[in-house]
């Protein structure tokens, strides 16, 4: 019998063994492949880049994690963006760790906010399983928590997703193709509401 992390809170002290989870978890997905093409320095700066961008999530302590195997990083309704002061803080260092890049980086992050709903809603902001651990169902598992709170509180989740490989599992745990949105050049964004059970 194969034994599964446990689920918990996410913590800022667990932060950077997530940030290498995501990284290993998407560094395949087309919308990162866009924006890092280069195959060598992918993994590398990916993690960096998400070890700054779900710190502040991680703050709103409804984030979770299966230790060194999967992450669901979330926002409550009313914080699907971050405060423009943390938006204005992170852009020196997301710049330069994006590189000449920046200008694909911001083409995907100004689709994916375009795409936001007006709706109050449980954010998604990434999701990952690391390749070890994929197959168990740890995904399921890291985003439950917050499934049976949007189901208990009668509330929209959401989620963008650049990786058509993941729509299926999306599908399977309830939710349902709202839009897509296609980058010239790049990835087309899909955007994934689940409503309440």
């Amino acid at each position: 019998m194969i034994r599964c992390p446990p689920v918990d809170v996410l913590t800022p002290a667990g932060v950077p063994d997530s940030a290498g989870v995501l990284a290993r978890a998407l560094v395949d997905d087309p919308g990162w492949i866009y924006v890092f093409p280069d195959d060598r320095t992918r993994l590398p700066r990916m993690t960096r880049l998400l070890e700054l961008t779900i710190a502040p999530y991680v703050d709103m302590g409804v984030s979770y994690a299966a230790a060194g195997a999967a992450a669901a990083i979330w926002a409550p309704p009313g914080k699907h963006d971050l405060p423009i002061t943390t938006q204005l803080r992170l852009f020196p260092r997301l710049a330069w760790l994006v590189g000449r890049r920046v200008r694909a980086g911001l083409r995907v992050f100004s689709a994916m906010s375009a795409g936001t709903p007006e709706e109050p809603h449980h954010y998604l902001s990434v999701l990952g399983v690391d390749p070890a651990h994929q197959g168990k169902g740890l995904g399921a598992a890291v985003l439950a928590p917050t499934l049976a709170r949007c189901d208990d509180a009668r509330e929209l989740a959401w989620l963008e997703s650049t990786n058509p490989k993941n729509h299926t599992f999306y599908r399977r745990i309830g939710f349902e193709v709202a839009h897509a949105t296609a980058i010239p050049g790049g990835p087309t964004v899909t955007f994934f509401a689940r409503r309440p059970r």
